[in-house]
């Protein structure tokens, strides 16, 4: 025999038992497809995704859960709160894609196993794996698409429908605040076994590139790329011998220094004229040293740094930034572990906008300090910057004539800290989840437009905004929503004749919309009051009776308002009066807050208007309530609309009425 033919026969001796089988296959893609075949089959009978939804009368939450073929969960609770708003009633056993699910997935596996045992071209295992990569990927594409059919396809009969106007989307995965509901979605344990399933078919090429990559990789070339590595590695100045102080100290004045990337350990003092311009994001650590930068000249510009570092000690108010020269422009920065963040002390005119500012982070709010300390500092531009975790993200004292525009501050103690300033302006600002969304003190000529204040809910303030002794404000086109308290008012306007101005501001889904102490005369028009649990509460001695609630003819929105419009001029031909017979209620017997966040509440409300056996005074009488609200919903920051929805559940009605029923039984303890 031939030696070609003796390893001939070896080789016929070798046979794989694919090949005795008389089968031809690629053993790394067969583990590949049954691990992927595996993968979603388990897919097929675990969750896919969830959703949970929060509100103030459901605080344990509603949930829903999706499988392949079913939804499990709270669905009859759920469906009753859709019939108020008009949304779709969810019927799994309808849903065309719960009951396509296990034919498409079925039809998927088959081809995945019939691809293990047949030796397939490249060009086939490419579709194959992008067939397996489109299943999860659909899933979410029409899962939010039917999200989407489900905010917007309304009943326009539904009792409630005018409260979601323009419809709304749920988000497939994330935070979506619909109604007074805070919506958390995602996918659970199925999806991820669809997505591993979906990378498996790329292991045989992932394992053999990465071998063949070793085996090609030749000492030299591991040297090589080390060596490239350190090349490229981020150099600075004081690594060369040069600090970066010493660069400011021989810079001309009006120069502009630009910084490479990395970390300088210096705490800077710029004296002249110059513009520093980071690289990379370059850090400057002040060493928790004083402060870190402290700019002594005029005209001064800092840009594209991340700045931390500075010192803790509150008693010295060490801060990032601190400007005592005028005309500085602080922009796109990152302060961050720093005690005070950006501090404008008497001096004026700067430009501070596109930074990202936070505190000590393990300090609690009352020992961090502010994100923008304005003190004595006049004309300044604070502008589109973003404040997380610090004690007030911007404090404005005996400071005047100040634009502050498009900020977001969120978790710190007061969103504004604004006390004994003139003619400063608030207009597109977000404030939400502080303590306090605003504070605003012995002020004069203040401006507050298009600013958000929500979810301030604490209980030791939960302020959306308070506002005290205050001269000329004009309130217009804001929203606070969601706090404890929307706005508390007292001593507004302190002078006579300086006037005070609410207008088309939206005060929704607060526990109480207002405050108003006795020593208030505001105007208030166009605004709308929706889903409120109290519409007002009237705080010292007396009603507040100098307020004004309608002007030229138009008054406010008010949800709980029954009245008619037969002229069809969207103005109601009865007044409107409010007095909270629930709050005198409770104040009498405390065990009924236990209604606060319920729907008895509302019956009971309801009952003793049409059983009128005990009445309190009328804290507002508004002479032209509007029949639908007419400002605008959606944030000034971008757009989320305030899609909101009263629910009036069977249980809670059976709630009111046993509510009602004792409160008539205990008539004769209660005022006449």
């Amino acid at each position: 025999m031939s030696a070609d033919a003796s390893r001939s026969a070896g080789n016929a001796g070798r046979r794989t038992p694919w090949q005795r089988l008389g089968l031809d296959i690629d053993p790394w893609w067969f583990a590949a497809c049954i691990l992927a075949a595996g993968f979603f089959a388990a897919a097929a009978v675990l969750p896919l995704w969830h959703m949970r939804l929060v509100a103030p009368q459901y605080p344990a939450g509603l949930e829903i859960t999706a499988y392949g073929t079913r939804m499990i969960g709270d669905l009859y609770e759920v469906n009753a709160l859709n019939h108020y708003i008009g949304a779709m009633i969810i019927e799994p056993d309808s849903i065309a894609e719960l009951v396509l699910f296990p034919y498409a997935l079925g039809a998927l596996i088959g081809a995945i196993l019939f691809a293990s045992v047949v030796r397939c071209p490249i060009s086939l295992r490419v579709i194959l794996s992008l067939a397996v990569w489109s299943f999860p990927v659909l899933l979410l594409v029409d899962l939010q698409w039917w999200l989407y059919r489900f905010g917007h396809e309304l009943n326009p009969e539904a009792p409630m429908r005018a409260l979601v106007t323009g419809g709304f989307t749920p988000k497939v995965l994330g935070h979506t605040h619909i109604i007074n509901f805070d919506t958390v979605t995602g996918v659970r344990i199925g999806f991820w076994m669809m997505v591993a399933g979906a990378l498996a078919p790329g292991i045989p090429w992932a394992v053999k590139f990465l071998w063949q990559s070793w085996r090609n990789t030749t000492p030299a070339v591991v040297a090589l790329v080390l060596l490239a590595t350190a090349a490229l590695s981020p150099q600075h100045a004081s690594a060369a011998g040069e600090s970066l102080a010493a660069r400011i100290a021989a810079a001309p004045a009006g120069a502009t220094i630009e910084v490479p990337a990395g970390t300088y350990h210096e705490q800077l003092t710029i004296d002249r004229p110059l513009t520093l311009v980071g690289i990379g994001a370059p850090v400057l650590d002040g060493g928790r040293r004083g402060d870190v930068v402290r700019v002594t000249a005029e005209g001064v510009t800092i840009r594209g740094f991340v700045i931390q570092g500075s010192a803790r000690d509150v008693a010295d108010e060490p801060t990032g930034i601190r400007l005592v020269a005028n005309h500085a422009t602080i922009e796109d920065n990152e302060l961050r572990d720093v005690l005070y963040g950006i501090s404008l002390v008497d001096s004026s005119g700067h430009q501070i906008r596109g930074n990202t500012i936070s505190s000590v982070i393990e300090f609690n709010s009352e020992r961090r300090g502010h994100a923008v300390y304005l003190w004595n500092s006049d004309d300044n531009r604070i502008e589109d910057n973003r404040i997380d975790e610090v004690k007030d993200g911007i404090f404005v004292g005996y400071a005047h004539h100040n634009e502050i525009r498009g900020n977001s501050v969120t978790r710190s103690r007061y969103g504004i800290h604004y006390m004994s300033s003139e003619d400063n302006s608030f207009i597109g600002n977000t404030f939400v989840d502080n303590v306090t969304g605003g504070a605003i003190m012995f002020s004069k000529r203040i401006t507050l437009e298009d600013n958000r204040f929500s979810g301030n809910r604490s209980a030791a303030s939960g302020f959306g905004l308070l506002l005290k002794d205050v001269d000329g404000l004009r309130m217009v086109g804001n929203r606070l929503d969601h706090n404890r308290l929307g706005v508390t008012i007292e001593g507004v306007p302190l002078a006579p004749n300086t006037g005070a101005l609410l207008r088309d501001n939206v005060i929704a889904f607060n526990q109480v919309a207002m405050e108003l102490a006795s020593n208030t005369a505001v105007t208030f028009t166009g605004n709308s009051f929706m889903g409120n649990l109290e519409q007002l509460r009237a705080t010292g001695a007396g009603t507040p009776a100098k307020n004004r609630w309608d002007e030229a003819g138009r008054g406010n929105y008010w949800d709980d308002y029954r009245g008619y419009d037969a002229g069809g001029d969207g103005v109601g031909d009865l007044a409107f009066q409010y007095g909270s017979t629930y709050a005198d209620l409770t104040q009498q017997n405390e065990s009924l807050r236990a209604y606060t966040y319920t729907s008895a509440r509302t019956a009971l409300e309801m009952a003793l208007r049409w059983f009128p056996v005990f009445r309190s005074e009328p804290l507002v009488v508004d002479h032209a309530p509007l029949m639908a609200p007419v400002a605008s919903t959606r944030t000034s920051s971008g757009g989320q609309s305030v899609r909101m929805s009263a629910t009036l559940t069977l249980a809670s009605m059976v709630g009111g009425a046993l509510l009602v029923l004792t409160a008539c039984s205990r008539r004769s303890t209660w005022r006449s």
